[in-house]
């Protein structure tokens, strides 16, 4: 891999350096160029940049050849009800908390993305982690508590490796302890998939697992072919592959096309068609660069892939969301200044038709940053919100944000901000406590060596109420665990929830290893139905029994399942419910 910066300014005249525009894109090897437009389409509002909260822009040293993917990470690390801004300048993870910064962490290498957050061991706080790579560096893993300090075992190299892209938490042994999943790149020809536990030691013997190439993306997690346990899927520069907890390919796996690649793109995991498998959604570059979505055992689904046009390199993670019942997926790509078809940002259904509105025309494009969805005025439908890979000549930067329904670009858009939003995008919430929706964007300049670079941490208020169900995507991958699986919205969350009176039930034993029974007390007659649905994606995996009991105690037993985490959900005939979780293992 190469990890130099190209320069390409197509300058002509002094007039045209004044006056010019610049389009700029990202190469899967961290190489940038930059192309000039003298006839300038992307505006702001009176041309003017908007006035930024109080204590904002913020701005700090950037590494020279590398700059910020993915904005950042906001979340409520102190407890007071605000989220917090948490992100990498350089070698250095920062921590604001209403403008004003609760910590700094110095890091060992060079922080791309934004730390992962979740609360790993089940303690009711939040943990922090953050990867670090570059050329030349010594690749770390932090795991840190809500104060910056690090946890036991940790921080951790491998080798001095790039640890490429941001980890992944996810809890995959059911044990209420999340486990953290990152990629090791050791050389282009090698690199290592690896599951630790919170303590430092591996997931198990089986861990970490090579791959013939550089890794590609940030894990994701979910039960793709729904056998009741976790798989994880990544990508390596040359194919995509799909690993069980024993680090064993599955069946169809890997998936490799020579003319196909990806970096950086970062697949969703979303169960489209409601039969319990989970679609793999994503895009790729390479000489015939897709849009795609694949099956659970790496099939092409339904009328996909989509070519790219103009055979584009699109480095886009893929957004999805659903609206009134349906699930939109929006992907992205870069436009080139000579390009005659401006269609850069699409939205499908699953069966590939355009939703209304699509595909919007932009000048520039977008090549690699989050598109986000919300909510951001007085009318009740969405809005996508973007970067762009635009800077006008001032070395300011853009924020679009376009209406969902067709209308248009939303009045007082696109916002100019410091720096280029190129790879980033945007994260909405409410950080200053005023009780209004903020917009938080990361900016960088590209000075090509004559002068030092700079990130700059953008933050515009927005003249409406913050509401959390206003927001329905506004970070790297959906959430900040980062595990990419979108999950049914009529799954069935409820663990342990007795609403049917006078009904008890009990799993014996749970967790199964072997046979488990389902034993009903009860102390009235009753019409009981029971399903059994998988508890990660709200699949229906089976109705067990539907009939008339008598007073007393039943069994019934439970159905040979693989290992995996699963929902007992009983009704009775006034569609009272009770749900009980279980668990199988070592089936």
């Amino acid at each position: 891999m190469k990890y130099t910066i190209t320069f390409l300014l197509l300058l002509t005249t002094f007039y045209n350096l004044l006056t010019a525009q610049f389009i700029g894109t990202i190469s899967e090897d961290y190489t940038y160029q930059v192309e000039a437009i003298t006839h300038p389409t992307a505006t702001s509002r009176d041309n003017h940049v908007v006035e930024q909260i109080e204590g904002y822009p913020k701005s700090f040293l950037a590494n020279s050849n590398f700059k910020n993917f993915r904005n950042v990470t906001l979340e409520d690390i102190d407890g007071d009800g605000i989220s917090d801004i948490l992100f990498a300048a350089n070698r250095t993870l920062y921590a604001y908390s209403k403008g004003t910064l609760l910590w700094e962490k110095p890091l060992i290498g060079i922080g791309l993305y934004p730390p992962s957050v979740a609360d790993i061991d089940n303690d009711g706080q939040v943990e922090i982690v953050q990867a670090t790579g570059g050329q030349n560096e010594d690749g770390t893993v932090y795991v840190l508590d809500i104060h910056g300090n690090d946890l036991d075992g940790w921080p951790m190299t491998f080798d001095k490796s790039w640890i490429i892209t941001t980890p992944t938490l996810s809890d995959l042994d059911a044990d209420g302890i999340k486990e953290i999943i990152f990629l090791e790149r050791i050389r282009s020809d090698l690199g290592y998939v690896h599951i630790q536990k919170l303590n430092g030691e591996p997931y198990n013997e089986d861990w970490p697992v090579p791959i013939p190439s550089t890794p590609a993306v940030t894990p994701s997690v979910g039960d793709v072919d729904n056998d009741g346990s976790l798989d994880i899927l990544i990508c390596s520069y040359k194919a995509m592959y799909l690993f069980d907890l024993k680090g064993d390919i599955k069946p169809g796996w890997p998936v490799e096309d020579p003319n196909t690649r990806y970096s950086y793109q970062s697949p969703i995991l979303i169960d489209l068609n409601n039969d319990g498998t989970l679609e793999i959604v994503g895009a790729s570059h390479g000489e015939i660069p897709q849009f795609y979505i694949r099956q659970f055992d790496g099939t092409p689904y339904k009328s996909w892939p989509f070519v790219v046009p103009d055979r584009a390199r699109s480095l886009c993670s893929p957004t999805v969301v659903e609206i009134d019942g349906e699930y939109e997926i929006l992907m992205s790509r870069p436009i080139g200044p000579d390009s005659a078809d401006k269609s850069m940002l699409y939205s499908w259904n699953d069966v590939g038709r355009l939703n209304t509105g699509f595909p919007i025309e932009n000048v520039g494009g977008l090549d690699a940053g989050i598109i986000s969805i919300a909510n951001i005025d007085d009318e009740p439908d969405y809005e996508v919100i973007f970067g762009s890979n635009m800077i006008d000549p001032n070395g300011h930067g853009f924020i679009h944000a376009f209406k969902m329904d067709g209308s248009g670009e939303l009045d007082g858009f696109p916002i100019l901000t410091n720096g280029w939003t190129l790879q980033n995008g945007i994260a909405i919430d409410d950080v200053n406590g005023d009780g209004k929706m903020d917009l938080v964007a990361i900016g960088y300049s590209l000075n090509f060596g004559a002068k030092s670079d700079s990130i700059y941490l953008n933050v515009f208020p927005l003249d409406q109420n913050y509401e959390a169900d206003k927001v329905l995507w506004s970070t790297f991958k959906g959430n900040n665990s980062r595990e990419g699986m979108i999950p049914r919205t009529s799954t069935i969350t409820a663990t342990s929830d007795l609403s049917i009176p006078n009904v008890y039930i009990q799993i014996q034993p749970n967790p199964i290893q072997k046979d488990g029974t389902i034993v009903i007390h009860l102390e009235q007659k009753e019409h009981l139905k029971a399903s059994l649905i998988h508890s990660l994606t709200g699949a229906h995996i089976q109705t067990l029994f539907e009939e008339d009991f008598t007073r007393g105690t039943h069994s019934k037993k439970v159905p040979d399942l693989p290992n995996g985490h699963y929902l007992l959900h009983m009704t009775n005939a006034q569609n009272k419910t009770i749900n009980k979780k279980i668990l199988v293992i070592n089936n």
